[in-house]
């Protein structure tokens, strides 16, 4: 849970661990090929594409996977062995495995209908989408990209009561980091086992639940 009082920099410091916001001090570091995904208030800019090319467009990285891979193939049915080849491929391989193999545009079609949307909507411009709306395909796109840290900036905004549990469910199930802001305090029990307090530039971190963070507090 990313904790403090407004404006204290939370929305600020998600933009600048997703790369989106320019930082002016201090280091930012992150394991080589880490996936970051970030889901915010921001409506996507891009109306006329589909929610489905949306969604998918958060997974960039898988699609080129699926191409590296398929090349490979071909080469390795040319005859093309060697160590190099073979470790690119395992590598490749398991990528693609971790997100749930083949199948990974399935199981983003199936975070939209958690979050609400029916069969039907996916082939909709995201133009004909009311403002609350957006906001969930946002929260889809970052979900359906398999991300290692995933980034949430109020996360429960627009979802009814159905979509909130199954986000619930989603989070506490998901192989990745989470980093997320909320002002649903039974949301962050459910869902955080840490909390990370801005309060005047500065950052206190409490390995615990937000109540037990607030009580030491």
């Amino acid at each position: 849970a990313l904790s403090g009082p407004n404006g204290a920099g939370k929305t600020t410091l998600l933009r600048i661990l997703a790369g989106q916001t320019e930082k002016h001090g201090g280091e930012l570091a992150f394991e080589k090929d880490t996936r970051v995904s970030l889901h915010d208030q921001r409506p996507p800019l891009e109306r006329a594409l589909s929610l489905r090319e949306y969604v998918l467009s958060g997974a960039q990285d898988l699609i080129a996977v699926e191409g590296e891979l398929r090349s490979l193939e071909e080469a390795m049915a040319g005859g093309v062995h060697d160590q190099g080849t073979l470790n690119r491929y395992a590598a490749a391989q398991a990528r693609l495995e971790h997100a749930g193999g083949y199948g990974w545009r399935d199981r983003a079609a199936s975070v939209l209908r958690g979050l609400g949307f029916a069969d039907g909507d996916l082939d909709r411009p995201l133009r004909t989408f009311s403002g609350g709306e957006l906001t969930r395909a946002s929260l889809a796109r970052a979900l359906g990209g398999d991300p290692d840290l995933l980034l949430l900036d109020e996360p429960t905004n627009h979802l009814d009561v159905a979509s909130l549990e199954w986000l619930e469910r989603e989070l506490q199930t998901l192989d990745a980091a989470v980093m997320l802001v909320a002002h649903d305090r039974w949301f962050l029990e459910a869902v955080t086992t840490a909390t990370l307090e801005l309060a005047a530039g500065r950052a206190t971190f409490f390995p615990g639940p937000w109540h037990a963070w607030r009580r030491e507090k």
